[in-house]
Order: C-alpha cells, then sequence, then structure tokens
C-alpha cells in the first residue's frame, strides 16, 4: 500500500466510470466502463414512457457510480447536424434532469452499422444481433470516446 497522498502505478490508471448512450425511439443501447477503462454491454432499454426511460438509465449510472453519460450525437454523414440529432440533444437535456453528472455528446456515425457488422461475424441469427445491435452501439461509441483521448461536448 502507498503511503498517505502517494498512488501506485495501478492506482493512477483508474479512469472515471462511464455510461454509454446508444439513443433510439424504439430501444436505447447501454454501456459502461470501469474504472480500467474496459467496455461492457448492459441490457438496452425498451423505449416506454419518458420517465421510464430516464428512470432504467439512473439505475444503471446508480448502480456504477458513473461520473458522466456519453451520448451519440448522429451528425448527417457530411458532418452537419441532422434532425435525429436534436432529437437526441432534447432527450439528454431531459436526462440531465434525472441523473446528477454531465451528458456528453460525441459523433457516433456508423456504430450501429459497424455494431451489426460485428454482430454478424459472431454468426448470430438475426434476432440475436437485433437483441444486442443497440448496445454493442454504445459499446463501440464508448470505446471511440477513449480512444480519441476524451473528446466530445458536454450537452447538459
Amino acid at each position: 500500500m502507498a503511503p498517505l497522498g502517494e498512488s501506485t502505478a495501478s492506482e493512477s490508471k483508474l479512469q472515471p466510470v462511464l455510461v454509454g448512450i446508444d439513443y433510439g425511439r424504439k430501444r436505447i443501447g447501454v454501456a459502461v466502463t470501469t474504472a480500467l477503462g474496459t467496455v461492457h454491454p448492459r441490457p438496452r432499454v425498451e423505449r416506454t414512457k419518458p420517465e421510464h426511460d430516464f428512470a432504467m438509465i439512473r439505475a444503471v449510472v446508480d448502480d456504477v457510480e458513473a461520473s458522466a453519460v456519453i451520448i451519440g450525437l448522429p451528425h448527417n454523414m457530411d458532418g452537419t447536424v441532422s434532425a435525429m440529432e436534436l432529437e437526441v440533444r432534447a432527450f439528454a437535456v431531459e436526462l440531465k434532469k434525472a441523473v446528477a453528472v454531465p451528458i456528453i455528446g460525441v459523433d457516433e456515425r456508423l456504430t450501429s452499422a459497424a455494431a451489426d457488422s460485428a454482430l454478424r461475424q459472431q454468426n448470430l441469427d438475426g434476432r440475436q444481433r437485433k437483441a444486442r445491435k443497440d448496445s454493442a452501439a454504445a459499446c463501440l461509441m464508448l470505446h471511440d470516446y477513449l480512444d480519441q483521448g476524451k473528446r466530445g461536448e458536454e450537452i447538459a
């Protein structure tokens, strides 16, 4: 154990825990990071009422003691703001009322397609891919966020 005020090499590599959200109108993909920087899928949230959706996400944030929520912003392919991105940003503002951590928006273009491709390589049938795709996309988005030096914008 290191003397008080000093950290060991392994302690200094610990990272803040994050929750990743892949927003969808029917389902919300969820993933989490660990303090060691690994990324894991969580069960997706089947959309019902906004209060339910926010409560489900808040439960994950509280469970892992997350320091931030990372939410994918679906920009148009040319980088401009899409109609869906405006919807995600509005969702983030409302989500902020339910969670006591910053909401950070990151570019998520093509994560759902990449997730589907990765799941196809695992020889999963269509039903299995559909069940895992949203949270797999959230995992890819979190990986990208970590790999790109945690670049994003606080949106709520």
